[in-house]
């Protein structure tokens, strides 16, 4: 009996041990289940926190595994080799070749890239893997290409402009003699060729000036003038220059306006109008030419509260359509197989150099007119008194 007894305070005392160590190891269990928690919540934070970063750079990240297999991409890697991570992730391939410089997307354009590829070695220092890491430099190879242009085209800029200087010269001298021969054949059939060559010439001088004033910003030298001679004057050329022609240049003033104005600039501006008129009728007709106090026209409006006087050049020529007028102004931009582009560039510098305006109107097929405003400062009405 008493043996008996004794198993039985054995077993209970077994239980007790059982239930205690049970306990304890449900307590580290649970305690066990907490560092978990934390521990994956940690390693989850920076999960995101690195997803974050690499998806807030804009650099390309691609990481393979040690066996090749993709298992990060991030957002700039996605948007440049148009990709979805959720496709190649878990694949051995990006959709991309890299050839040189160059990556080439399965889907997308190819774009110049600075390319690395650098292995990934864990704690004890094997390598788990390696990273992808590429930045798209396609715009900045653009920038040293036209950088590079940049510097030809002002070294050729120099070179042409010397060789121009060199030019207007003899020009000079053959345009004097071209127009005294003109003058002393007039008449004769002699003497319509000296005036042609004269005018063939005085049209490659205005080139040059045109090729000059674009190497240098264009600041007048301003003088007290009366803006209708000006005009006048240059109609009058324009009307000898194409005397055998079928182009009749009617000039209309409305008043004597004078003006603080550089003449040589204001005559250029106006030729290079002239001469665009003039080959948009290569068959012939009618260029107006009009000045006007600003106020006189329903087209011409004063600019800013400051009176203005305008002038306008209108011609019944081929016209232009929306997409050449406006970029009518731009340099280099011409329509003429042999045009140098900066004639109404400069024209339009030059106007703007004179705190002016110039508008253009246009429709193909019914002829092109300009239309240019000058202020008057008020000054101009003082002159004029004292000229009177």
């Amino acid at each position: 009996m008493a043996h008996i007894e004794n198993n039985a305070d054995l077993l209970n005392r077994a239980i007790e041990t059982f239930n205690s160590v049970s306990a304890t190891l449900m307590q580290y269990y649970s305690t066990l289940e907490d560092k978990v928690k934390l521990l994956t919540e940690e390693v989850d934070h920076k999960k995101q926190l690195l997803d974050s970063i690499l998806d807030s750079i804009d650099v390309g990240v691609v990481f393979f595994d040690r066996d090749g297999i993709v298992r990060i991409v991030n957002k700039a890697a996605e948007n440049m080799l148009k990709i979805d991570a959720g496709s190649v992730i878990g694949g051995i391939s990006i959709h991309a070749s890299i050839k040189e410089e160059v990556i080439v997307p399965e889907n997308g354009r190819p774009f110049y890239a600075l390319v690395s590829r650098l292995d990934v070695k864990g704690r004890d220092g094997d390598i788990i893997g390696h990273v992808l890491i590429f930045k798209d430099i396609t715009r900045l190879k653009q920038l040293e290409s036209e950088s590079e242009r940049n510097r030809r085209l002002t070294a050729m800029g120099e070179l042409v402009m010397k060789i121009a200087h060199e030019i207007r010269n003899p020009l000079g001298s053959i345009e004097l003699f071209a127009s005294l021969l003109s003058n002393d054949l007039k008449g004769t059939d002699h003497g319509d060729y000296a005036n042609r060559i004269s005018g063939s010439v005085r049209s490659l001088v205005n080139t040059l000036d045109n090729m000059l004033r674009f190497t240098k910003e264009i600041k007048p030298r301003l003088e007290y003038h009366c803006l209708n001679d000006v005009i006048r004057e240059t109609c009058d050329d324009f009307k000898e220059l194409f005397a055998s022609s079928k182009i009749q240049i009617v000039f209309f003033e409305n008043g004597i306006h004078w003006l603080s104005l550089d003449r040589g600039l204001i005559r250029q501006a106006l030729i290079n109008i002239l001469l665009n008129s003039v080959h948009a009728m290569p068959g012939g007709g009618t260029i107006d030419v009009r000045i006007q106090d600003a106020g006189d026209s329903g087209e011409i409006e004063h600019r800013h509260n400051v009176r203005c006087v305008g002038i306008t050049v209108k011609d019944n020529g081929a016209g232009m359509d929306e997409e050449i007028r406006s970029r009518m102004f731009e340099p280099f931009f011409s329509t003429k197989d042999r045009g140098t582009g900066l004639g109404m560039s400069i024209t339009a510098s030059i106007i703007k150099a004179h705190k002016g305006h110039i508008d253009v109107i246009s429709e193909a097929g019914k002829g092109t007119e300009f239309m240019i405003t000058l202020p008057i400062t008020g000054l101009e009405n003082e002159a004029v008194k004292e000229l009177l």
